[in-house]
């Protein structure tokens, strides 16, 4: 398998979770009948989204890193 082939796959796979994850905060947070203002999520529901971003953009960088050094 290709190098980008790897990529992408691994790529895909992890933000295929954090979709989900994303997926299923937005039902609770439904679920939950927030108050909606605007077009933005609540801000308790905001900051867990940027963390969830955050921690999976650099699970996706290491392992990226570490599929590179493999192929």
């Amino acid at each position: 398998m290709k190098k980008s082939d790897i990529i992408i796959l691994s790529t895909f796979s992890l933000f295929m979770v954090e979709a989900i994850l994303h997926y299923n905060m937005g039902k609770r947070d439904t679920i939950k009948h927030e108050e909606k203002k605007g077009f933005l999520p609540p801000t308790k529901s905001l900051v867990r989204l940027a963390v969830v971003v955050g921690v999976f953009s650099f699970i996706n960088s290491v392992a990226i890193k570490e599929l590179q050094k493999t192929t």
